[in-house]
């Protein structure tokens, strides 16, 4: 299809010397939406030529990016539907050669000119570039509600599904350069659907429509074909007939086919009386006939009367209740626009209190006349009160004149009220705090007649980020700011009556959460040791006015900075929240200080050591993470193990050890080593008692505390003996100095050392 209206396109440039949407504006009847010929679902209707003009865009649901889904050559038909199905139709070219394509829309409450704009409208479409017959048929091959442009494209789609009561327009474009027409027929072996009208056609009502009765508006039941109505009036026949029917007119058959009220002129007015007009044959050989060709029965009459000119009386009004500045007038029939003084002087006003009017103006003047005026005051009525709008002679001599020149009655009156207001208020706390401020607003809405708690009410939070949580209709609403503003919070109250006030009132007092901290003197203590807490708190838009702290150990503190010695060793959970000057909360800051036991340390016993000996230094120690630390670090094989080996020392000497823990915790203990050297034995000694060497003195033996030292004789007599602690001979043996000689000493130093033995000579 796509190729082949292409190509008529471009005919189309040489032919009309434009494009195909610049041909002629549609001016026939059935070629536009507005004017489609409405269709009998049991007849076949038949267009035996179609004339050139249109080429409008149709919106469809085909991708169409050469603008050739367009009203070509159109013609457009109206149905209802009856009874929902499926609709089953048939367009058949009178030559088989030629391309017709369609498209059906749901217009139902809806404005046919959209059919160019709105997309929802559509229904069913084919716009297949195939020649020949087209439709919606399951019977000839359709298959999808939508046949696109193109070549080899179906020329039958499925056929569509109606709904009751809603009402339809077929569009058939004729994409062709000729003028043949077609026919168009509805049903067939799948159709469902009921698009014929089964109301019988009838007269409905009939009333004058002049004020003298020269000319009566007969209403149908339905609208029916203009063209089944006789030009001569011969449809329709007056009883009695005091007067002949000169003219009747179809109302709209000038931009329509069909009509649903028909307007009979008589060659003079009727006189006052009744009468009735009477369905008969016209000259054309029928009754006016419905869209199916069905006619009002012949004989059939409606009633009618012509009476005096009535007055046209005051019926209602209309005003704002509330407050209002004019009120319109509304009345039953129509009246003359010329008759209302345009300084008000028609009327006047009773009531409550005093209400001048500045003017009234006819509303809507059709031909001179008017069913509404609108009555306007010199100020605005705000108070409440109770009045009435009085008809009087006005400043042109009249009251209001009904059309046939009747006057209304003066004194003839209507009244209106004006409602009290509401007076919208609200309060709030002046001083919020974050995060969550939580108002529940104060409700002081009030009303003059204490009507209350009939209010309505809608709030708008000034808090658009919140969502739908932003309104609400509740009297006393809560609502939580999650930022500090400001918000404007509105206030619209409406009353029983429907008057409404409003009021808007800022928060600005909402304060932001203070942000507590604080920082350890110390990262860490050992047990005994104190340590200070520094608070370090951002109070915000205040200032800090109150401390909390918990220390974790059952101790609860107040002031801005704390010192605190732990009783026992672990890790504490210390928190703080503060309070500024707004009364503001801030969350509550926790962090862990860890108190650390110190080390259990035990050096070891004392040891004594032979010289050029090595023993292990026995030390216990208990903690966690522990360390050590051995000071001298003198003859020991690591200085910074717990139980280092003392090697061949060669002095006494006394070793600290240091224990540190975790968090740097310590602890010392000390052990001495007392190094047994080697005993050194003189050979000789000379006890004269010359103060020189009187004595055996042994060097070091005196150490040895559980030695044991003999002497004895060259014959094995022992002559001296020690024992424990060593004590230097003098050379005698029982008091009784020993003659100058050599004796034989055995020395047993205990502690693991060997025994001596030699010769020691005493030489005087």
């Amino acid at each position: 299809m796509l190729l082949k209206k292409f190509s008529i396109l471009f005919f189309f440039v040489f032919v009309f010397s434009g494009e195909l949407s610049a041909q002629p504006p549609c001016s026939v009847l059935g070629q536009n939406p507005e004017t489609a010929f409405p269709v009998c679902g049991t007849a076949v209707f038949v267009q035996s030529t179609v004339p050139f003009c249109g080429g409008r865009l149709i919106p469809s649901p085909c991708p169409d990016l050469d603008s050739i889904i367009t009203d070509v050559n159109p013609f457009w038909y109206k149905f209802t539907c009856f009874e929902s199905g499926k609709l089953e139709f048939m367009i058949v070219p009178d030559s088989l050669e030629e391309d017709y394509d369609w498209q059906i829309f749901d217009v139902t409450g809806k404005d046919p000119r959209n059919v160019y704009t709105d997309l929802s409208m559509f229904v069913v479409c084919n716009w297949s570039a195939e020649p020949g017959a087209t439709g919606a048929s399951i019977d000839s091959g359709g298959v999808s509600l939508v046949e696109c442009q193109g070549f080899g494209v179906n020329r039958f789609s499925t056929m569509p599904d109606l709904i009751a009561g809603h009402n339809y327009l077929l569009l058939i474009s004729h994409f062709e350069t000729t003028n043949y027409g077609y026919s168009l027929s509805f049903g067939g072996t799948g159709n469902t659907a009921v698009i014929t009208d089964t109301l019988p056609p009838h007269m409905f009502a009939a009333t004058p429509a002049t004020c003298f009765g020269q000319q009566i508006l007969v209403k149908l039941n339905k609208r029916m074909r203009c063209i089944s109505l006789a030009a001569d009036g011969s449809d329709f026949m007056l009883s009695p007939p005091v007067a002949t029917i000169t003219n009747v007119t179809g109302v709209g058959c000038t931009s329509s086919f069909d009509m649903d009220s028909v307007l009979i002129t008589f060659g003079t007015p009727l006189p006052l009386g009744n009468y009735q007009i009477i369905a008969q044959n016209g000259t054309d050989g029928n009754t006016l006939l419905d869209l199916c060709d069905n006619g009002i029965p012949v004989g059939e009459s409606i009633a009618f009367t012509v009476l005096s000119p009535q007055p046209v009386p005051m019926d209602s009004l209309l005003n704002n209740i509330c407050s209002t500045d004019s009120i319109v007038l509304i009345f039953p029939d129509l009246l003359k626009c010329s008759s209302v003084a345009p300084d008000g002087s028609d009327f006047f006003i009773t009531g409550t209190y005093p209400v001048s009017i500045a003017n009234a103006v006819p509303l809507v003047c059709f031909n001179g006349l008017t069913r509404r005026i609108v009555v306007h005051f010199t100020t605005t009525l705000m108070q409440e009160g109770n009045f009435q709008i009085v008809l009087r002679t006005g400043s042109d001599g009249n009251t209001l004149l009904s059309e046939c020149d009747t006057p209304s009655v003066a004194g003839s009156a209507v009244p209106f009220t004006i409602k009290p207001k509401p007076v919208a208020s609200f309060g709030f706390p002046s001083s919020l705090c974050m995060p969550n401020a939580s108002i529940t607003f104060g409700n002081f809405s009030t009303i003059s007649d204490g009507s209350e708690n009939s209010f309505r009410y809608l709030w708008n939070f000034g808090d658009p980020a919140s969502g739908r949580l932003n309104m609400s209709d509740l009297k006393t609403p809560t609502h939580n700011y999650t930022s500090t503003g400001p918000f404007d919070v509105r206030l619209e109250v409406t009353s029983n009556a429907g008057c409404i006030k409003d009021t808007t009132i800022s928060i600005t007092g909402i304060h932001p959460q203070p942000i507590s901290d604080f920082v350890f003197s110390d990262p860490s203590v050992c047990l005994g040791n104190s340590f200070g807490l520094t608070d370090s708190t951002n109070s915000m838009d205040g200032f800090t006015v109150e401390w909390n702290w918990n220390l974790g150990d059952g101790t609860i503190a107040n002031s801005q900075n704390v010192d605190h010695t732990y009783a026992t060793n672990g890790t504490f959970n210390i928190s703080l929240y503060t309070v500024n000057s707004h009364g503001c909360k801030s969350h509550v800051v926790t962090k862990l200080f860890t108190v650390y036991p110190y080390p259990v340390v035990n050096a070891g016993p004392d040891r004594k050591v032979l010289e050029g000996s090595t023993i292990t230094i026995d030390a216990i120690a208990t903690g966690n993470g522990l360390q050590y630390l051995w000071s001298p670090a003198q003859y020991l094989n690591s200085e910074k193990i717990l139980n280092p080996k003392c090697i061949d020392p060669k002095f006494d000497i006394l070793y600290t050890i240091t224990v540190t823990s975790a968090g740097g915790c310590t602890s010392s203990d000390e052990m001495f080593v007392d190094v047994l050297k080697i005993p050194k034995i003189p050979n000789t000694f000379t006890p004269n008692n010359d103060g020189i060497n009187d004595f055996w003195e042994i060097q070091y033996l005196d150490e040895y505390t559980n030695s044991r030292t003999q002497v004895f004789t060259r014959t094995g007599q022992r002559v001296y003996e020690s024992r424990g602690v060593y004590r230097p001979w003098n050379g005698t043996m029982n008091g009784k100095k020993l003659p100058t000689d050599t004796y034989y000493y055995i020395i047993e130093p205990g502690n693991g050392r060997e025994n001596f033995t030699g010769y020691i000579t005493i030489i005087k």
